[in-house]
């Protein structure tokens, strides 16, 4: 893997955010559409992790997410952020602050 200098790192604007909303794609096999509220706004993110969250399991969540990437469609919808998270041989977990903060706190 290459490595970046501090200044690239510096580039990426992590924050949290808390999910508002999350449904399933239609026709998709594995797309959740899902409102994040990033304290100044709301961002729609489409990821495709609803082999292992239901869409009202996500509600009210704090995630971390990539804030400054670049948008992108899939089936037709805008994902307008990243939520980062790990997987294992057991499935994915999504990444999250050990306590409660406000929406749009930005991870150093």
């Amino acid at each position: 893997m290459d490595q970046i200098n501090i200044e690239d790192f510096h580039k990426i604007d992590l924050r949290v955010g808390r999910v508002i909303e999350c449904e399933k794609v239609e026709k998709s096999r594995n797309l959740l559409k899902i409102i994040v509220d990033t304290g100044d706004e709301k961002k729609q993110i489409i990821s495709s992790i609803s082999n292992y969250y239901n869409p009202e399991d996500m509600l009210g969540k704090q995630l971390i997410i990539v804030n400054n990437l670049k948008p992108a469609k899939f089936m037709g919808l805008e994902s307008q952020g990243m939520l980062l998270a790990v997987e294992d041989d057991k499935g994915v977990s999504l990444l999250n602050p050990d306590r409660e903060m406000e929406p749009g706190s930005k991870v150093h």
